[in-house]
């Protein structure tokens, strides 16, 4: 496995401490929510992975609901604040560090969970990270997808496109991730032979704002 950055390169280290207040400020919870939509139907003894799992918020509740999980974060900062809140749940997960395609080289899961994890990538490379993570879903497992929603036509798309931009510019400069438009997973994926589109909804900010964020969940059909 590629070692992971050291404490001076560690782009996370100044967001690690801010991230989960954050994302609940800014979201009016709506960014926990599709996360934790991402598990449904999910049942004891599922093998699930899930890839920058932040402070591993999504992967407790996981392992509560029987699930075997691997959670791989390549931010030590962010390592260590999930292993507090493994630690404090006492959740049989496990927590690696370092690189989540090499950690998971040749093994397959029943889930894989990308919790706003696309959305550090730029539209040239998200769609590989994307498709590295539909390989690693074993046939008829799932791959979860929690992310901002695509925007909608209307007056107001230019506040829709404003509400993405500035959390994710504040991310770019913190973290150095991708500034991009709203990636459209659903259309993306739409009319695949290998994907099957089981469930999509969208979380509204203080569930009474603006539903601006999605979540999707897709079935893997026959082979790899």
């Amino acid at each position: 496995m590629a070692p992971p950055p050291t404490r001076e390169d560690d782009l996370y280290r100044s967001a690690a401490a801010v991230y989960d207040l954050a994302t609940a400020l800014w979201s009016g919870g709506a960014i926990w929510r599709t996360r934790a939509w991402c598990l449904e139907d999910l049942r004891p003894g599922q093998r699930v992975l899930i890839p920058g799992p932040g402070s591993c918020r999504t992967a407790v509740l996981a392992a509560a609901r029987g699930a075997r999980v691997l959670a791989v974060e390549r931010s030590p900062a962010m390592h260590r604040r999930a292993r507090r809140r493994i630690e404090r749940a006492g959740a049989d997960v496990e927590l690696a560090l370092g690189d989540w395609e090499e950690a998971t080289e040749g093994r397959a899961f029943d889930l894989v969970v990308a919790e706003h994890f696309l959305n550090v990538f730029d539209v040239t490379r998200m769609p590989w990270v994307r498709e590295a993570l539909i390989r690693r879903v074993a046939p008829g497992g799932r791959l979860a997808i929690a992310d901002f929603r695509p925007v909608v036509r209307g007056p107001l798309a230019p506040l829709q496109r404003l509400h993405h931009l500035i959390p994710l510019g504040g991310c770019s400069l913190l973290t150095r991730n991708a500034m991009h438009p709203i990636h459209d997973h659903g259309t993306d994926l739409a009319g695949r032979p290998d994907l099957r589109a089981v469930l999509e909804r969208d979380a509204r900010s203080f569930r009474a704002g603006p539903a601006w964020f999605r979540t999707w969940i897709f079935e893997k059909i026959g082979g790899e």
